[in-house]
């Protein structure tokens, strides 16, 4: 299955002796502060809009940060929830130059380990039910599998409206894409909408048609209301809606749950 589901963007930083970076248009930022006790730049993240992600952060030469002794542990990566808007401390690291040419982070949004509430019946997002046939179920064939196990592609023509299947509020949006195609090299294409719900699960409606997205990110929606438009963008053979609940995970990951409709 295409990995835009995990927003797993890697970015490095110039050569400049940044003290800050930020990513997916601020969704977080990191912050190198010099210690005051040791010649070493301490590394720490912060989100800078109330929303929950799960992060994972790759760098050359990150270290623990030391305590008792000089003795420098060096970790291969560091992961952080970011579900206040504290700053986390991931680590120290000697060069802030090399720091920023080296790091590379892979982020998911929603709640880490959502627990699913598993007696919710969802809407079907494209109404009526009927009309719209399921062509892919779970554990589909063609892509549903391993992390997108348990999701649903609805074929409907493009420009069919879609609803919120959920309550929630809107974590995420996409809808610049504008190719399609079976084949995994236009899965960065895709257009989305990502809704977190209650239980801290991501409804995830993807392959929405280019400037389809009719919400915002940070904006409550309520069931059955109007969140964008089905197109046969990103990873997609003809048009349609892939429609699943996901659960965050670090390293840029994410499971599938399965999900009942109450149509």
């Amino acid at each position: 299955m295409f990995a835009l589901f995990c927003f797993t963007f890697s970015v490095a930083k110039p050569a400049d002796a940044k003290s800050t970076g930020c990513f997916d248009n601020n969704r977080f930022c990191f912050e190198l502060t010099k210690s005051s006790s040791s010649s070493l730049y301490k590394v720490s993240v912060k989100r800078q809009i109330s929303l929950p992600v799960a992060l994972t952060l790759y760098a050359k030469a990150l270290y623990d940060v030391p305590t008792n002794s000089n003795a420098l542990t060096p970790k291969a990566h560091a992961n952080a929830f970011l579900n206040t808007d504290k700053s986390v401390l991931l680590g120290a690291v000697k060069n802030a130059n090399d720091f920023w040419h080296s790091m590379r982070v892979k982020w998911t949004v929603g709640e880490i380990d959502a627990k699913h509430d598993n007696n919710y019946d969802y809407l079907s997002p494209l109404q009526p039910a009927g009309k719209y046939r399921i062509v892919q179920g779970f554990n589909g064939a063609f892509s549903h599998s391993g992390a997108s196990q348990y999701a649903l592609d609805f074929a409907a023509p493009v420009g069919t409206p879609i609803l919120a299947a959920r309550e929630g509020v809107v974590i995420d949006t996409k809808d610049t894409g504008k190719k399609g195609g079976a084949s995994a090299r236009f899965a960065k294409y895709a257009n989305y909408v990502v809704i977190l719900h209650s239980d801290g699960t991501t409804g995830e409606y993807y392959h929405l048609k280019h400037k389809g997205v009719a919400v915002s990110r940070g904006q409550t929606v309520q069931r059955g209301q109007l969140i964008g438009y089905t197109g046969n963008t990103g990873f997609s053979s003809l048009p349609h809606l892939h429609f699943g609940i996901y659960v965050a995970k670090y390293h840029g990951k994410y499971f599938s749950v399965p999900f009942s409709l109450a149509d």
